[in-house]
């Protein structure tokens, strides 16, 4: 399926069979990196919440248009969103399904942004899960550190599950840097119950008519 042109997808330019034998994909170009590179040339890691908040907002607004067009990515990560002159597109759809499809239960995607229920190779909605991944993009562009990937989702993916994000943002001493209502957000993001998550146009709505948070400065570009 060939998808219309989205600020934040990355483009399909074409693709051609090479020593008859092997298929190349030619994508768009994105000299910048991608947002795992940003956060490795930021202080601590991590990145003002008035920044993280504007970046994730693009992959949001990216996420929507895939959903919209009956796309699930299943592996959005920091690493598939890469970053050109200030703008965040998505890439890597290795893994990207039909969302009409319910997953077969097959783990797919990196661990340490997969769901519990893809985790726990059940039948999920790949919509959800893929809102699970958004939620610990964020996590990791606030905090700088990555959750433990989980090998079932009984044993809990990490603190944040057993205490919740309040607790874990408290306990690094990130409270005066990450507003209430980006740690509400968090928290509704990284359910455990895939119908309690909000779905892409409603994460859109919340983020549009809310502010950056604390720590306002100009996102780099």
């Amino acid at each position: 399926m060939t998808l219309p042109p989205h600020t934040n997808v990355v483009r399909f330019r074409g693709e051609f069979l090479h020593m008859q034998d092997t298929w190349c994909v030619v994508m768009e170009f994105c000299p910048g990196g991608d947002l795992w590179d940003l956060l490795e040339c930021s202080p601590k890691n991590r990145l003002p919440e008035s920044e993280a908040r504007q970046l994730f907002r693009q992959c949001v607004r990216g996420v929507r248009f895939l959903h919209a067009h009956g796309i699930a990515h299943r592996d959005l990560s920091l690493e598939n969103v890469f970053y050109c002159r200030g703008v965040c597109k998505i890439g890597d759809f290795g893994l990207s399904t039909d969302a009409a499809l319910r997953g077969s239960g097959e783990a797919v995607g990196k661990a340490y942004y997969m769901a519990p229920e893809v985790v726990n190779q059940e039948a999920y909605d790949a919509y959800a899960a893929d809102m699970w991944s958004l939620g610990i993009m964020l996590f990791i562009m606030l905090t700088g550190r990555r959750s433990r990937p989980m090998r079932r989702a009984t044993t809990s993916v990490c603190r944040v599950l057993r205490a919740g994000v309040a607790k874990v943002i408290d306990s690094w001493g990130l409270s005066d840097r990450i507003s209430v209502e980006t740690v509400v957000l968090l928290d509704t993001l990284l359910s455990v119950n895939p119908a309690e998550r909000p779905t892409s146009n409603e994460l859109l709505e919340l983020l549009e008519v809310a502010g950056d948070g604390i720590n306002s400065r100009p996102a780099v570009v």
